[in-house]
Parts: structure tokens; sequence; C-alpha cells
């Protein structure tokens, strides 16, 4: 495959990269902007006094309701409310809207969501950040995931981060993503927020069908094809119900792996990286990156009396890929070159096992949800050319270490990952009902999590400069109980005012064992044993006041929390470049961290609801930050690096033009940086936080016209705008900000919809994040993971 130079090229080396600044004015007049609308809310109150009621998405179809902003069900404080009665900063998007937006894959969604980061090396390989909270060190991340109620907790010790599961979107009911500690009700790991996937539910009385087909074809890739299907079956009308879900997709690689022979050594003295990029090709593979996801998901509600019911599911998907989608850089082409012929293959395999009982008081709910589930990650990387450089530096310079075996190179070798977790959990929640001015929840909760990692190479040409092949051969275990019991209670002190108050009391016990043998470790170490355990009680604060039906203002304070744990063991050959730091050695273990939020925000509507404009500001006083550390040997481990301050600013609005036309304008401002000086763990105040971007902006412009009862035909462009942030590999580098424009039209009737699509048409060559090396991080190139490039396709769906 030869680079598309109609894509945007990115610099020749992703350390030197520098942010887009020309974008920040046009992105901070828009907050301003944003900002000045939301002061003229305070002062609109009187026009509220002609609202309409609020419009629902059942009456979605109705031609006043065509004309304002439609609300949306959630169940982010488990309860169910609307996002304008909730008072949180939150995002949902709804299944319907989920499938008209053609957005499949919760990267793609995070990209549109303010507030929202990522560092990803490709599908299943992706961690998420919100509000500035990194998960780069330590072993839990800083936010949460469910699937309904079930947490599904990221890997600890995976080396490619706290990626959560990357499952498919078909038939949900909708996403809610929650900013903002939510410790109280989703625990420990949502310090920083929570990202909720809630199914739809079977029907027990309707027999329903749907289907999907999306083909495509990308540019410089090949044909992309997915394949959905929903069965919702009442087995006994109104008594039990199935409901099946499956997936099959596919995406053509863009990416190409060239093997180069001779491969071009070092300039510079080591320094550099050699002319890849016009050396002979002796093996080329055009499509490294491709991509298979197959599973799907079983459900069966069954309701033996009115008010109680139960609900058994299941659901399992793999995902195997060629290579990761990331590149060279230096040159920065959509190429990965190697000395050897080297495949790098990638699989997730994920299985779940839920049961969900629910039974319904006249003044109060029983909520009962039990899972189990098991996920296996495995993974393989070339090291050939970062390990001859990283060797090579001790033996001489690279004119007298070519890589060719014969020659006296190291010659072909690879690293793997095994990362095998599973968990148990069990929550059992009550809560009040119906419209008293004293509302509560209380419940219980209990998680089993473990997780085992084999990190390993033999390396044949270690063995006649160390006289073993044995680079490196790691394995970890860890096994992390906790459980804990919470509740809420909120007081409508009057009919306008209502105050919160939430507590959960946790309690973790984790113990380890990381065992360590090959060149990478001098040897074999002795086992090392850790134990650690954490107790506490986060609170949340919440005050709220609803002058009129369409105007929400609350203020919130609230804790969140993440534990400590054991780092691997570092190798000697280290210790420079500790000293450097200023350390003997590095540390063995680290020590929790906990943030406290402070947020301010308002939910409003105006002109009938023809305008709703959502916004907040916060600050974050982050403690003992969990910060990983990498020492210039290329060697990584995590260290508590002081404090942390974050502060921002988030706005969703949308506005009905006309009842066909609707502007929506998402933006998130994060300043995240850090607050002391740690020389320890390399990290000095006024240091970005990493996989932070400063801004973030989307705007989509919709047009849906009604041609006649039957049909109706609908357009959509969206911009979606990341900031610059920065990485972290060998060194720090700085990633460049990108704008990402999709286009969509379609004709919809009431049982199929046809879309035509361009996604990414400006072929935009985005640069997401930097990849960490599985052995050991260079100084001549990084693996940057790249954006799909242009792709034209079309959606085809089907319900009944």
């Amino acid at each position: 495959m030869t680079y598309d130079r109609q894509r945007q090229t990115p610099h020749a080396n992703a350390a030197i990269l520098q942010p887009a600044k020309a974008r920040a004015p046009r992105l901070r007049l828009g907050l301003t902007m944003a900002v000045s609308l939301m002061g003229v809310s305070a002062l609109a109150l009187p026009a509220w006094a002609q609202s309409t009621p609020v419009a629902t998405t059942e009456t979605a179809s109705d031609s006043r309701a065509d004309a304002s902003v439609a609300e949306v069900v959630v169940t982010a404080e488990k309860r169910t409310s609307t996002v304008q009665k909730t008072p949180i900063s939150l995002t949902v998007v709804t299944g319907a809207e989920l499938q008209a937006r053609g957005i499949a894959d919760l990267m793609s969604l995070a990209q549109e969501v303010p507030g929202v980061s990522f560092k990803t090396s490709g599908p299943g390989q992706t961690e998420f950040e919100i509000r500035g909270l990194t998960s780069t060190g330590g072993e839990s991340p800083t936010v949460g995931f469910y699937l309904d109620d079930t947490p599904l907790t990221a890997p600890a010790m995976a080396q490619n981060g706290k990626v959560v599961i990357d499952p498919s979107l078909y038939d949900l009911a909708r996403v809610e993503i929650l900013r903002g500690p939510q410790g109280t009700l989703y625990g420990a790991g949502s310090m920083g927020g929570t990202i909720k996937l809630v199914t739809n539910q079977p029907d027990l009385n309707n027999f329903q069908v749907s289907a999907e087909s999306v083909d495509s074809g990308t540019d410089g890739g090949g044909f992309n094809h997915t394949e959905n299907a929903m069965l919702n079956a009442p087995i006994a009308p109104g008594v039990a119900a199935l409901r099946v879900i499956a997936t099959d997709k596919y995406i053509e690689g863009w990416i190409a792996r060239e093997v180069l022979s001779p491969f071009p050594l070092e300039t510079d003295n080591g320094n550099s990286r050699g002319d890849v990029a016009a050396a002979p090709v002796a093996e080329k593979y055009d499509d490294s990156n491709w991509e298979r996801l197959q599973g799907g998901r079983a459900e069966l509600a069954v309701q033996p009396i009115s008010n109680l019911t139960i609900t058994p599911g299941i659901l399992y998907q793999k995902i195997t890929q060629g290579g990761p989608n990331t590149i060279d850089s230096p040159p920065g082409n959509e190429v990965h070159y190697q000395p050897f012929d080297v495949a790098e293959p990638f699989s997730d395999a994920f299985s779940l096992g839920t049961l969900n009982v629910n039974y319904e008081a006249p003044a109060f709910t029983v909520t009962s949800a039990t899972a189990d589930w098991s996920r296996q990650q495995f993974q393989t990387q070339d090291i050939s050319e970062a390990m001859q450089d990283y060797i090579g530096g001790f033996l001489g310079p690279p004119q007298d270490f070519p890589f060719s075996t014969a020659a006296g190179g190291l010659g072909a070798g690879s690293i793997s990952e095994y990362d095998k977790t599973n968990q148990i959990s069990e929550e059992v929640r009550v809560n009040s009902k119906g419209d008293a001015p004293f509302q509560w929840l209380i419940g219980a909760f209990y998680s089993s999590f473990n997780a085992k990692s084999h990190v390993y190479s033999y390396y044949d040409g270690f063995t006649a400069l160390f006289g073993t092949n044995n680079l490196a051969d790691n394995h970890r275990l860890l096994n992390l109980s906790q459980d804990a019991v919470f509740g809420e209670a909120s007081y409508k002190i009057d009919s306008q005012l209502k105050a919160t108050v939430g507590l959960r009391y946790f309690n973790y016990q984790s113990n380890s064992i990381t065992s360590v043998s090959g060149v990478s470790a001098n040897g074999t170490s002795a086992p090392l044993y850790s134990n650690a355990s954490n107790s506490g009680v986060t609170p949340k604060f919440d005050l709220s006041y609803t002058p009129h039906n369409d105007l929400l203002v609350y203020a919130t304070a609230a804790e969140g929390f993440r534990p400590g744990g054991p780092n691997s063991p570092i190798p000697s050959s280290c210790d420079a470049a500790l000293g450097t730091l200023g350390l003997k050695a590095a540390p063995t273990q680290f020590g929790p961290d906990s943030v406290w939020s402070y947020e301010l925000g308002e939910k409003a509507k105006f002109f009938q609801q023809r305008l709703t404009v959502d916004g907040d500001v916060y600050y974050e006083d982050w403690s003992g930050v969990q910060q990983e550390v990498a020492p210039a040997c290329g060697f990584k481990f995590t260290a508590n690096a002081g404090r942390a301050t974050i502060y921002g600013a988030e706005l969703e609005t949308s506005l009905k033009l006309t009842s066909e036309l609707t502007l929506s304008e998402n933006a998130g401002y994060t300043h995240a940086v850090n607050s002391t000086t740690e020389v320890g763990a390399g990290v000095t105040a006024g240091q970005r936080l990493l996989d932070v971007p400063d801004y973030t902006s989307n705007t989509t412009l919709v047009y849906s016209h009604r041609l006649n009862d039957m049909y109706r035909v609908v357009g959509r462009v969206t911009n979606s705008y990341v900031g610059s942030m920065q990485d972290i590999t060998y060194a720090r580098n700085t990633l460049p900000s990108y704008d990402l424009v999709d286009l969509r039209a379609g004709l919809l009737t009431e049982k199929w919809s046809a879309y035509l699509f361009v996604n990414n048409a400006t072929n935009t060559h985005a640069l997401l994040s930097d990849t960490g090396a599985l052995s050991a991080n260079v100084s001549t190139f990084n693996r940057v993971t790249t954006n799909q490039p242009s792709t034209i396709g079309i959606d085809l769906s089907y319900k009944y």
C-alpha cells in the first residue's frame, strides 16, 4: 500500500509535534458565547411562563413534539428520571440516535462527548478518561464501565492500559456517560465518571425482529461489512420472552506492514532512525490491521407475578485483529516497518453471565444484580528494531552492529502478553418510589476480581550475548475483593429546592505475586509478594434548585477514590536512569489516590423547548496521583506523584432552528496539570496530565423532512474537534489537534431505513495515541495509533 498523499500528513516525529494553536481562539470564542447564553438563561425566567410540556421520545412523531427537543429517560442515579431533571453532568445517546448517527463503537462516541478522552491501540484496546483524571498509572481505572448493572472492571496489569471491552452497540436502549466522581453509587473505579451501556429488555407481549447491514469501502483499505440482527419472541405472552442479538463485523485493514531488506541502520551515532521509507521492500502486507468481531447476547425475561421480573442473560464476544492500528513515526506514513517478518496478532474474548431480579412493591423497588464474567486478551509485538537499538547502544556504534544475525546482530524477536481477568459481583439495593418529599436508596455490593498477566519473550538472538534466549518471562497474579454499603437520600425542602446526601463505605483487600526471570531481570528473581488493604467513606452532597420546569440549577461536591497496589520489579540496569530522578530504586508499591470534585451546573430550556442549554463548570483537587513514571531505561513504574489540579467547563446545546432543522453544539475545556513537583516521579508543577485534550468540540446539523405519510429524508453533517494532548513513551510527546467530518443522508419509513455515509470525509490523518512498547521504549521512533481513512458506504436496516 502506498501512502495517500491527499490525507493530512503528520510531522516526521511525534515527539516534536506541537498543538495546532489556531483552533484554540475559535473554541474559546464558542465557549464565551455559550457562557453568555447561560447568563441570558438566568435573565429569561419570565419567558418560561409560556413553555409547553416536556416532549418524550414516544411523542416525537407528534407535530408539536417535532418543534421541540425531546426528553430522554435515564437511570444514572439508579432510579428512573430524565436528563433534564437529573442534577449531574451527563450525556445520554439513545440506541435510535446511535443508529441514526452511524456510531458503532465507543471510541467514535467518545470523540463527540465533552469531557471524555481516551488512549487506544485499536478495538478492545481503548482506555477512557473523564475530566482529566487519567488512568496512566496504577492498576485500577478512573472511569467505571457498566453493562446495565454489571461492572466490567478493566485488566489490572495489561501493558496497553485499563482497556475496556469494545462491544457491539446494536439494540441498546441508550449509553449514559456520567461526568465527575460517581463513588457513592458506582464505587471506586468511577472517580472520574462512569460509562453505562443500557440494553433493551425483552418485550413480554410483542414479537419483534430487526436487522442491519452496513457495507463500506476505505480509502487505502478495502471492503468492510457489518451484519446485526435482533429477535424478540414472547414465549408465554405477558409472562416470558426471549431477546437475542447477534453481530458479525469485518473491517479491512488500511495500515501496511513492510519488511525491509536490508533494514537501514540508525544514523547520527544511533540517535536517529534510518530512512526506512526509502529502503527496499522484501515483503508487504497491505491490510495488517484487519479486524473481525463476532458475538451476541441473549436475555430471558420471566414475570411469574405482575410485580416480579427475573432476567437471566448471557453475552459472548470475540475480537481478532491482524495487527494494531499503529504507524511508525518517523516517517509518519501509514506503514509499520520491520527488519524481519514478525506478525502482531491480537485477540480479545469476553463472556458474561447475569441474573437480575426486580421486585416492585407499592412503596419501594428491590433490585438484585448478579454477574460472573471472564475476559482473555492476547497480543504479540515485534521488538526486533527496538531491541537492536536498545542492546546495540551498549555494544558499539550502529555500523558495527547490523541487524543480520549472520553479521552479529540479534535477528528477529517478538514479545507476547496474555491477560486473563474474571470477576464475580453482586449488588442488592432498595429504593423508594413515588413523589414524596423524602426519597431514599440503600444498597450493598460485593465483588471478587482476579487478574493474571504473563509477558514473555524468548529471543534466540540473545543466546550468543547472554547465554540464554530468555529475554523476559514475567508472571503477575492479582486478587482484589471489595465490599461496600451505600446510600443516598434526598429531601425536597420546598417545591423548588432539593438537597441530596450520599455515602459509600468501602473495604478493599488485595494480594499479588510477581515473578520475573530472564535477561531483563538479570536472571531469576525471588517472587515478590504484596498485600494491601484500603477502607473509608466517599461522600456526596448535592443541592438543586428548580424555579420552573424548564430550569434546573445544581451544585455538587463529591469524593472519588482508587486503591493502591504493587509495582513490577525494575531491573538493576535502570539504576543510573533512576538516579537521575533522585531514586536509588523504584518503589515496590504505590498508595491510594483520591479526588474532591466541586461542580456548578444548569439545565435549561427556552423558546417553548426549542432550545436546550446544559452547562457546568467544575474544579477537582486530586491528591496522591497514581502517575506512570518512564525513566530513560525504558521500564515504567507507578508512583504517587503529589497533587494535581483540574478545572474546566462543559456545554451541550441543541436548537430547533425550524421544525426540520436542528443544530447541536457540544464543547469542553479541561485544564489538567500537576500542582506539585515530585522529582522521584519525574513530574513538575504545571506539567500537563497525560492523555487529556485541552479542548473538544462537536458540531452537528441535522435536516429532517417528511416527504409524505410514509417517507422521510434525513441529512446530517458532523464535525468533531479534539485538541492537542500529551502522551508518554520513551519521553513525553505532544499529539496535535485534529478535526473529523462525517456526512450522512438517508431515506426512512416506519419499518426500514437506507443511509449513504462518508466517515472522515476530509480524509484527515489523525494521531490518536502513542503506543508504549511491551519490551522497552526507544528514542529513535514511536508507534502511533491512527484513525480510519475516508470510508464511504451504505447502511440498511429493517424492523418489524
